[in-house]
């Protein structure tokens, strides 16, 4: 084959996989635009959660010798917000357990579980932290960023009642419609507080085509106190998402 044919075909062969590319969108975009992008879209889902109602079921269990549950907490409801924007949570399913009692914790969700916040990246939380681009990194059929997120200062007050805790971990930002996707990692506690979080995996779903909502935490840790330790598991999952009727 004459050699000009050749590079005539290698151009056309660099073409089509160019143009195969934007069709799949997948166009490359630079890791801090698509960071940019991802805060910007987390201050959106935060809003329009409060458009949704949908069910949350939190399982969470203790652990004692040779890995047997000795005590579990259970809690279903459905979720939802009123006129004012305030959640409205109607229980389905929450039987009585000391486990309740012992965490002291009688709405549990998210936050109180966990730790954070869980749209974490909004723009009012970013500046707090450190965050560095790791790699591309492709899970199960979605090709994201894989950042590092960290305080940006290390933290040694008592934590204020009612704010989130620090996250430190990892975050997966898709390449299609910027949003975290994949959460890992744990909330950042300090000697004098009261509380302790599991080490954590969270996952999101795509609703309506173009919102990633929360769809599954998990964490199996061990909390340590100053003067025990607790083998936990948290589980929380989100289904049957389904938008409100206009409010206005």
């Amino acid at each position: 084959m004459p050699f000009w044919i050749r590079i005539s075909a290698i151009t056309a062969l660099l073409a089509t996989l160019a143009l195969a590319g934007n069709a799949t969108g997948q166009t490359a975009v630079a890791p801090e635009e698509a960071l940019k992008r991802a805060v910007a879209a987390e201050d959106k889902l935060k809003a329009a959660e409060r458009d949704y109602s949908y069910r949350q079921e939190i399982t969470v269990q203790m652990f004692g010798e040779a890995n047997s549950v000795v005590a579990q907490m259970r809690r279903v409801s459905q979720l939802t917000y009123d006129d004012l924007g305030n959640r409205v949570e109607r229980i389905i399913e929450f039987p009585p357990s000391r486990l309740t009692a012992m965490i002291g914790v009688m709405k549990p969700d998210f936050k109180t579980l966990i730790g954070v916040d869980p749209f974490l990246l909004t723009s009012d939380a970013v500046a707090r932290y450190s965050i560095k681009f790791v790699e591309r990194q492709k899970i199960d059929e979605l090709n994201t960023y894989l950042f590092s997120v960290e305080p940006a200062a290390q933290r040694n007050a008592k934590h204020k009642e009612g704010e989130p805790f620090p996250f430190k971990g990892r975050i997966w930002i898709d390449d299609q419609d910027f949003q975290v996707v994949k959460v890992e990692g744990r909330a950042i506690t300090v000697k004098d507080d009261k509380e302790r979080f599991p080490k954590f995996e969270y996952y999101r779903e795509n609703v309506d085509g173009h919102l990633w909502m929360p769809s599954f935490v998990y964490g199996r840790d061990v909390l340590e106190f100053p003067r025990y330790d607790i083998p936990i598991l948290v589980e929380i999952k989100y289904s049957q998402y389904k938008k409100a009727s206009s409010r206005r």
